[in-house]
């Protein structure tokens, strides 16, 4: 039951994360690139911390306010790119999920597919495209979602490999 209302709670968010890159506009912001990338765990600074998953900080990022929101989804901006990060039980299968995710963006169509990775595309006008990456652990499966206007897909690439690169999973 639990799984199920993950599911649906994922729903709602990715729908008004959806609604927001909407409204977004094209405004941007491009990562500052830093070159001490091999400092020591302990010397980084998280924009979230939890026990089974840490986000360690990454220029351009902020995670959005979730005071009155569900805790199990964070969410993240940086310009008009949007990441929600959430775990589920992987009671069920990676495929299983995909299946659900796919159903719970409704009109939309995939652009590519593999074990722990998809890609949709919205059907709408101002059309938004979402990466799911999945990694699946002991008890939990972690989610990551990237939304960002289609159009800006690919200026945004590197900004999000480097976001999706600081999530590190336990």
């Amino acid at each position: 039951m639990k799984n199920r209302t993950s599911v649906i709670l994922l729903f709602f968010m990715i729908l008004f994360v959806l609604g927001a890159c909407q409204n977004g506009g094209n405004e941007g912001a491009q990562p500052n690139e830093k070159n001490n990338t091999e400092q020591k765990q302990e010397e980084q600074n998280y924009l979230y911390e939890s026990e089974t998953v840490r986000v360690i900080e990454t220029p351009g990022w902020q995670q959005q306010d979730n005071s009155s929101k569900n805790k199990e989804n964070i969410m993240f901006q940086n310009g008009n790119v949007k990441a929600i990060l959430t775990s589920i039980s992987n009671e069920k299968s990676l495929d299983d999920i995909k299946s659900e995710l796919k159903a719970s963006f409704g009109n939309s169509e995939a652009i590519e597919e593999a074990e722990r990775y998809l890609s949709l595309k919205s059907n709408r006008k101002e059309s938004i495209r979402t990466d799911i990456y999945l990694n699946s652990g002991e008890e939990q499966v972690g989610i990551l979602i990237f939304m960002t206007p289609l159009e800006d897909y690919e200026i945004n690439q590197a900004m999000i490999e480097k976001f999706k690169q600081s999530v590190l999973y336990f």
